[in-house]
């Protein structure tokens, strides 16, 4: 979401075409590219609580850092350490799932996705007040410093129970257990925690194994294209509130939204009316819950994955239709929403079908991989778009419909 509101103000600031744009997202998921497997190992190895720590600090380091960037070089280079630090917080839903029974696990994971929502919404809503009245940098050091606050909350975090179990530390992971009982006012049931067969943690060639193979590959498709499409898609919400024409309810062009001259000098700043477009899409993140809700626990995983990839292509499509203000903030909310409940489905399953012992490692490397999309995207949104709406939305749509296909042919 940064990235959208901060390519607008950067091309004008600094003069970049839309190549130079699409690479400061791009660099920021080649840092999650190149560190997501790290960081999964790390947390399999030493704990998802130092893990999750370290990168919510680099996070804050590293953008307080960026808001100096005196060149556009320097602002790429920073901005791929910030992506490098940021895919590791994927380590806190390996951390809570662990800590959930699986019986209400699905429901629990998808209420996770009410923060990212509510982190979206603040974000643009903070961007429409702090970009035009005081800069970009400002708004990189507001979101920077929002990460060391989460650090004040981390005490009251515990490290997760299944791993100590899974090092061996026995008595330990009981007295947490424990610990948690007794916060909570209830007693441990009756018996006696079972140790597992100690393995050696965070193993990708598991990922890897006659038993795991199939399985790896059908989440790299569904991971490749939900990162592909949910930048996709908050990215070009930025360029289409930029570019399209506004019609009246009848199709009349009511309004070129973008004058010659912009179009010439390829810079345009946000409006008001834009960014509020822009915070109605976000709402879409909040539906996610209410579709992934009703529909993982009634239709399972593998049919909520397409009903979500076929709904979200269908009005990636509609963002085609020139109409008013009003019905495109709405084409774009739900858009938003069923791309959200894809990425928030995938990480539901991911971290349910690996077991403790590689979980965050699978998790970490299935995330990089997915980058590949995410690295691709920007090139869609912000370079193809600026030539073809239709075709940059062309093969959005496309490669939802594909994906699809393969998630009813391969998913399990």
């Amino acid at each position: 979401m940064l990235l959208s509101v901060l390519s607008p103000v950067l091309r004008c600031e600094w003069g970049l075409t839309e190549w130079d744009v699409a690479a400061v997202s791009t660099v920021v998921f080649a840092g999650m590219l190149v560190f997501g497997p790290i960081w999964g190992k790390m947390s399999d190895r030493f704990g998802r609580w130092p893990t999750l720590w370290i990168v919510m600090f680099l996070m804050g380091w590293f953008g307080i850092l960026t808001s100096f960037s005196p060149t556009y070089n320097w602002l790429l280079f920073l901005r791929m350490l910030v992506g490098g630090a940021a895919v590791g917080t994927g380590q806190s839903f390996i951390l809570f799932a662990e800590m959930l029974p699986p019986k209400h696990r699905g429901k629990m994971l998808v209420l996770t996705q009410l923060f990212w929502a509510s982190g979206s919404f603040i974000l643009i809503a903070a961007a429409a007040i702090i970009i035009p009245n005081f800069g970009w940098r400002w708004l990189m050091i507001f979101t920077a410093v929002l990460s060391w606050v989460s650090l004040c909350f981390f005490k009251m975090v515990p490290e997760s129970p299944r791993f100590l179990l899974g090092k061996g530390r026995h008595e330990k992971a009981l007295a947490l257990l424990q610990s948690i009982a007794k916060v909570n006012k209830t007693t441990l049931p009756d018996g006696h925690l079972i140790m597992p067969a100690l393995q050696e943690q965070g193993k990708i060639a598991d990922m890897f194994s006659p038993h795991y193979l199939r399985l790896t590959l059908q989440l790299f498709v569904i991971w490749f294209c939900m990162t592909f499409g949910y930048y996709g898609v908050v990215l070009s919400s930025t360029e289409i509130v930029q570019q399209a024409p506004i019609c009246d309810i009848s199709g009349n062009v009511v309004s070129e939204h973008t004058s010659l001259a912009v179009k010439e000098c390829g810079c345009r700043q946000l409006t008001s009316d834009d960014y509020v477009t822009l915070i109605v899409g976000t709402l879409g993140e909040f539906g996610s819950l209410i579709i992934n809700v009703v529909l993982m626990d009634v239709i399972g995983r593998k049919w909520t994955f397409i009903v979500n990839l076929v709904a979200c292509a269908t009005f990636v499509l509609l963002l085609n239709v020139c109409t008013t203000r009003f019905i495109l903030s709405i084409f774009i909310l739900c858009a938003r929403m069923f791309m959200s409940a894809i990425g928030n489905a995938i990480y539901i399953y991911t971290s349910e079908v690996y077991p403790t012992t590689f979980r965050a490692v699978g998790l970490g490397v299935c995330s990089s991989f997915a980058r590949i999309g995410s690295m691709i995207s920007p090139f869609v949104a912000q370079v193809l778009m600026a030539h073809s709406v239709p075709g940059a939305l062309g093969v959005y749509a496309a490669v939802m419909i594909l994906t699809g296909k393969v998630a009813l042919q391969l998913f399990l």
